[in-house]
């Protein structure tokens, strides 16, 4: 990596911890600024899809210049005489436009679609980080009617997300339809305080899923990377939905509420086994664990660690 990219590199990582140390909007919003700015130039950090990415750069930038300036819009407006409720639904709904949650959720699988992996685990992951730190700053002061509508958001974000996925054909676009349906168990997260349990667990399933789809030859770990995300119980990311659900009981989320997010999970298991069915077809018949053995064993161990920690705690 040259040293512009280690700069840029270095510009987006600033930006999150900015964020999330900070307790003043317009600091936190600066955050997100940095992160945004750093991560464009890393958009083309591969040349394999370089007329896709120069358009997705531009659909992205675009987007996120929109939601920075209903984001700073709406800043401002906190020192007017606007009713506080109109305030915060601006800041929240810049914040949507920013992580592509519903009803703002269009852009993202026609911007990931042209994207080289290393760039698309950089806007699934920690591009995302910024954001949601905003957004916990927002929540406190929100009423309880925002609130309801926020997890209404999110439960919707999930299941839209879900069948988008369903609609997909392309592998990259599918992972940005998976992205749409966890940013709504990540909004749940948020509301409920166990963003960053879930977040981590996700970024770590996201990792597996890239690493395994990065090398042609391992179809069949491919397969199980892309099903690994979808939450079922064998697989650590199934330790991520159970902590927010446990969490949503014990925070007296309405269970209609928390069925919305459930739907888009059960949905958004279709296009997991579609992909995942697909690549252990592909796969000539060679048998999983023959290749990348290291990884394979790591992810066979962080699974096992995560099911017995679940039957433990």
């Amino acid at each position: 990596m040259s040293s512009a990219n280690l700069l840029f590199l270095s510009l987006l990582l600033s930006g999150p911890l900015v964020s999330v140390s900070s307790s003043n909007w317009i600091v936190c919003w600066g955050g997100v600024e940095l992160s945004f700015l750093g991560l464009i130039p890393l958009l083309f950090l591969s040349n394999k899809y370089i007329s896709l990415t120069k358009e997705s750069a531009m659909k992205y930038f675009c987007i996120q210049a929109l939601g920075s300036a209903i984001l700073f819009y709406g800043g401002l407006m906190t020192f007017s005489c606007v009713s506080e409720e109109l305030t915060s639904l601006l800041l929240v709904f810049s914040i949507f436009v920013k992580l592509g949650v519903f009803p703002m959720h269009f852009w993202v699988p026609s911007v990931v679609a042209g994207l080289d992996w290393v760039p698309l685990y950089l806007i699934l992951t920690i591009q995302k980080i910024a954001p949601f730190a905003f957004m916990s700053l927002v929540i406190t002061n929100i009423s309880d009617s925002m609130s309801s509508i926020i997890l209404i958001l999110g439960g919707m974000t999930s299941v839209v997300g879900a069948f988008i996925g369903n609609n997909q054909t392309d592998l990259r676009a599918m992972l940005g339809a998976s992205s749409i349906a966890h940013s709504g168990w990540l909004v749940l997260g948020v509301m409920t305080g166990y963003f960053w349990g879930y977040f981590s667990i996700y970024c770590l399933s996201l990792f597996f899923a890239f690493y395994f789809l990065s090398f042609p030859t391992s179809s069949s770990e491919a397969g199980m990377g892309i099903l690994s995300l979808s939450g079922l119980p064998p697989f650590f990311m199934f330790l991520g939905k159970w902590g927010i659900l446990k969490m949503s009981v014990e925070s007296l989320v309405p269970m209609w509420l928390m069925s919305l997010f459930l739907l888009g999970a059960v949905i958004s298991l279709g296009f997991y086994l579609k992909f995942s069915y697909s690549f252990v077809l592909n796969s000539n018949g060679s048998i999983w664990f023959t290749s990348n053995k290291n990884m394979c064993l790591v992810f066979i161990t962080v699974n096992f660690f995560a099911l017995l920690f679940f039957f433990l705690v």
